[in-house]
This record gives structure tokens, C-alpha cells and sequence, in this order.
């Protein structure tokens, strides 16, 4: 019996060192800059990652919101932002969950990537997003920063 067993385990172990390990793309560090003009088009450019150069960006319109006690205070927000690349390659989601306070031009928080069609099935990854508000109130600049791939 415990020769069957010893057998069976040496047997596994060379099943799966025979498997071929599937590579992965290294994590690459990546800047998505999304002009947001409120009412208006959205545009984005990105650096050093994976993803293309640019391209147009929509707010889903499914979003919540929340504001602090009785509506003041830190209003948060968590919306999902779908990039379309402007060189055809694909598309990709950026789930985004944010924070502004009345005293502050803009907002931080995190957001995860993925969803990605084309050029993007696989894409996984995530960071941080600052985001400054224009001094005329009519937009604000989002910087996505974080560390993107794409499982093969």
C-alpha cells in the first residue's frame, strides 16, 4: 500500500514537471492620463506599459456615489471607466474607487485594470489615480499610476 502511494506521488511529480510553466509578462509600470472635460469627449494618453499610446475614455453609467455625514465631508465615488485605443488594438476597463473632500482641488484613490478585448484579454493589474481639477471648473486631468501586464 505505501509503495502505491510513493508511486502514485512520484508519478504526479513528473506529470507536472513535464507541463510546460505558461510565461508571464512582466509587470510594467504605466501612466494612463485621462483629460476629463465634464459634459464633454475624454481622452487619454499612456507611457511605459503595455497598453497603446491613446485613445478615448467613457464613464460607464452605472456609478455610486457617496458623500460623508448628511452629504458632507469626504464624498466618495467607484465608477468603471472603459478605454478604447485609438489604434485599433482593443479595449479595457479601469474600475476606479476615489475620494475628494471639500478642501481639496481634485481626488485620489486606487483603481484595478482589466477587462480588455483585442490586444488586452489578460490585462490585470492596478495602482493609484490623482486627480486635479481645472482652476475654470470645467474638468479635471486623472493620473493613473500602477503596474499593468497581460497573462498570456
Amino acid at each position: 500500500m505505501r509503495a502505491r502511494r510513493i508511486g502514485a506521488v512520484i508519478g504526479i511529480l513528473g506529470v507536472l514537471l513535464a507541463v510546460p510553466v505558461a510565461s508571464v509578462a512582466a509587470a510594467s509600470e504605466t501612466v494612463i492620463t485621462i483629460d476629463v472635460t465634464f459634459g464633454g469627449p475624454e481622452y487619454f494618453t499612456a507611457t511605459g506599459g503595455v497598453v497603446c499610446d491613446s485613445g478615448t475614455a467613457v464613464s460607464d453609467p452605472e456609478f455610486a456615489n457617496f458623500g460623508g455625514s448628511k452629504n458632507r465631508g469626504v464624498f466618495t465615488f467607484h465608477l468603471t471607466k472603459t478605454l478604447t485605443c485609438d489604434d485599433g488594438s482593443g479595449t479595457f476597463k479601469l474600475l476606479v474607487n476615489a475620494s475628494a473632500s471639500p478642501n481639496s482641488p481634485g481626488t485620489i484613490g486606487g483603481f484595478a485594470a482589466g477587462m480588455g478585448t483585442g490586444d488586452y484579454e489578460g490585462l490585470h493589474g492596478g495602482g493609484s489615480l490623482v486627480g486635479t481639477g481645472r482652476e475654470d471648473g470645467t474638468g479635471i486631468l486623472d493620473v493613473y499610476t500602477g503596474m499593468l501586464t497581460i497573462a498570456p
